[in-house]
């Protein structure tokens, strides 16, 4: 009888573990490249506005930046033309991070009521999908990504003022 559980024990074992190596064998790897679509925001406090919002569309084959910065209103938002180059930034920045492994990222700390939060999307020409987000918790090297999309997206907000 215990020789018997003891198989069946390393049977079920033995598929637990097989499924697992086929679940991650099968997983579909994510490049981050020909960006149709981009959408990264987050929020910085609780005051009116205190938001930031980056876009980047794809549309009449010609890309389109949208930048709303922390503090100004929807309103005051831009939406400005750009081109390959700007847009192979963000790409560059995206990959040296490895923001492809943040996809299906979605954690919050239940214990913080009121804390800050961030949601990712990119699509690309192939129709790969990267969606993350969180409330006061953060996949590896958020802080590095935020600071040099921040960079990037500020620079063109702040050559059309």
């Amino acid at each position: 009888m215990i020789k018997n559980n003891i198989w069946l024990l390393i049977i079920i074992m033995f598929i637990i573990i097989s499924g697992g190596v086929f679940m991650i064998k099968g997983k579909k790897e994510i490049v981050i490249s020909n960006i149709k679509s981009f959408h990264f925001n987050y929020s910085v406090g609780y005051m009116a506005n205190a938001y930031v919002v980056y876009e980047i569309e794809y549309k009449d084959d010609k890309y389109f930046a949208l930048v709303k910065p922390n503090g100004i209103s929807e309103e005051d938002r831009k939406e400005i033309q750009v081109d390959k180059a700007f847009v192979s930034s963000v790409e560059e920045v995206l990959r040296k991070y490895q923001v492809e492994k943040w996809n299906g990222f979605n954690k919050s700390d239940q214990n913080v009521l009121d804390g800050d939060s961030f949601s990712l999307s990119i699509g690309n020409e192939n129709g790969n999908y990267i969606s993350a987000s969180g409330y006061m918790k953060w996949p590896n090297n958020y802080s590095d990504v935020r600071k040099e999309l921040d960079l990037i997206f500020m620079e063109i907000y702040n050559k059309e003022i």
